[in-house]
């Protein structure tokens, strides 16, 4: 990446902060945990507390993470952190992993999701909680795949929130297991992202760029493409 993409990233990424944080951020978890979810009368956007937790646009890029979560899964687990709108976990489903794992923090959200689960022909475990709270007992190098995609709940976590995620992730999938996750990137892994990946022990570090058309209005993605990370243990 150039000095000047580089710049015009951050630019970018200041503005979203900005924007969201002039949203605000409740001081408990346990308010995101019971906040009831909205959906916007067009169906295109999913908001917690006034958040967009998730917006249709992204899906062709939760299409490209489940294909990529499930590349290893044939026979095997995908575990997936962040329900949503549960865009990625219908792609996941297409791919018919033999079991899928979801961990949903939002009451409601994870009730859908339960809902969900019941209407599919491969086996979904919902798990309700953060993944703080949850991944940590769940046993290690028993997933195929796992995709993080969750929402912000702080003003320090807008972007990256995957980092704190990466070394219960490496401890979670089984040899050759793929992880990936929306990586607030745009064109490529940013030198304090690879610095990450590494010490979490991923050594494989792999992207792909996917295409994306993002509304004009949308507050948490102003470029026309997102990294898809494809790293492997």
């Amino acid at each position: 990446m150039d000095t000047k993409t580089n710049n015009t990233d951050q630019l970018i990424e200041a503005d979203i902060v900005r924007t969201l944080e002039s949203i605000g951020f409740p001081a408990s978890p346990q308010v995101w945990r019971e906040a009831a979810p909205a959906i916007d009368p067009d169906g295109q956007t999913l908001r917690l507390l006034g958040h967009p937790v998730m917006e249709r646009w992204e899906e062709p890029y939760m299409q490209k993470l489940a294909a990529l979560a499930t590349a290893k899964a044939v026979g095997g687990t995908v575990l997936e952190l962040g329900f949503g709108m549960g865009i990625s976990a219908r792609f996941i489903q297409q791919h018919a992993p033999a079991h899928h794992v979801i961990i949903e923090m939002n009451k409601a959200i994870a009730e859908t999701a339960r809902a969900f689960a019941r209407q599919q022909a491969n086996p979904v475990t919902i798990l309700e909680g953060t993944w703080q709270e949850i991944a940590p007992l769940l046993a290690g190098a028993c997933y195929q795949g796992i995709l993080f995609d969750t929402y912000p709940t702080s003003e320090a976590d807008i972007f990256r929130t995957f980092t704190p995620f990466l070394a219960q992730a490496h401890r979670l999938l089984a040899p050759g297991g793929v992880l990936t996750y929306f990586s607030d990137e745009a064109t490529w892994f940013s030198a304090e992202h690879l610095a990450a990946l590494r010490a979490a022990g991923f050594s494989k570090i792999n992207g792909e760029l996917v295409p994306v058309t993002p509304p004009p209005d949308c507050l948490y993605w102003r470029q026309p493409t997102i990294l898809a990370p494809v790293i492997e243990k």
